[in-house]
């Protein structure tokens, strides 16, 4: 840690990047010297990063920027994230030494749901949704099995596949269009072939109409399924709203505030644009 900032609430501190490398075509991992956050790191928890000036110093983009918590361990944590804008370019500029500002941890953990880690579990990640997997992971320790299945649009988007079946374990990788590894399609066909030798239940990460198609399954195969939900989000802190979701018996879910990690058959995903 090189500096902090108190505030009530979540922690905030200025640390020290320690690696920030390229794991596929426009996607990469940020590894940072955080000990008092990774600490209390759970699977689910995300942070929000800021690898620019502030805004009253000229820094744009204005807010600090979400992301889910790859890994928590030795007093480091990781990031996965996808170059998609002004925000994520800048954070693939940081390079080792670099100094950038974490708040976190926040939101609503997989710790926290209501479910038994020994019954083991199908995790499904779908594109940068493999991001809050291999916590997960180490958060089920082996207590029971578990299994992740993770999809791409197109091969050239795969992560590097040594650095994941470095943590992975059981693995089903798929793309939809020329997988450099694994095979060709969605992943909920090896996810669906799984539930019917063995009904576990499900923890998904991905693009909303994929955590629609998984949620649907676990209704089909009357298996509990548990989303990190990925969202728009403003202020990070359940006010504005942006990130909330429609829920099958009315209401929204704030997916900052009392997510990201929440049950998704609970969700309307077809009142979702």
């Amino acid at each position: 840690m090189i500096n902090e900032i108190s505030v009530s609430g979540p922690l905030i501190r200025e640390v020290q990047v320690l690696e920030n490398r390229p794991l596929a075509q426009g996607a990469c991992l940020m590894t940072m010297d955080c000990p008092e956050i990774a600490a209390l790191a759970e699977p689910g928890h995300f942070v929000k990063i800021r690898a620019w000036p502030e805004a009253e110093d000229g820094g744009r983009p204005l807010l600090d920027r979400p992301f889910s918590i790859h890994r928590a361990r030795d007093g480091q944590l990781s990031i996965l994230y996808r170059i998609l804008g002004p925000a994520t370019y800048q954070m693939s500029l940081a390079s080792a030494g670099s100094l950038v500002k974490v708040s976190g941890p926040l939101g609503r953990s997989l710790a926290e749901a209501d479910l038994n880690p020994a019954a083991g579990f199908y995790l499904a990640a779908g594109g940068i949704g493999l991001a809050p997997m291999a916590l997960a992971l180490d958060w089920l320790g082996g207590r029971g099995a578990a299994t992740l299945f993770y999809g791409e649009r197109r091969g050239a988007a795969q992560v590097d596949r040594a650095w994941l079946e470095s943590w992975a374990g059981d693995l089903s990788a798929t793309a939809e269009a020329s997988p450099a590894y694994g095979r060709t399609g969605l992943l909920t066909g090896p996810l669906e072939e799984a539930l019917k030798r063995q009904i576990r239940p499900i923890f998904a990460c991905g693009p909303t109409p994929m955590l629609a198609a998984v949620s649907d399954l676990g209704g089909r195969y009357g298996t509990p399924v548990w989303v990190s939900a990925e969202a728009g989000m403003a202020c990070g802190f359940g006010v504005c709203l942006t990130c909330s979701l429609p829920l099958k018996g009315g209401g929204r879910f704030r997916v900052c505030r009392e997510g990201p990690v929440l049950d998704g058959l609970t969700v309307d995903w077809g009142k979702i644009g």
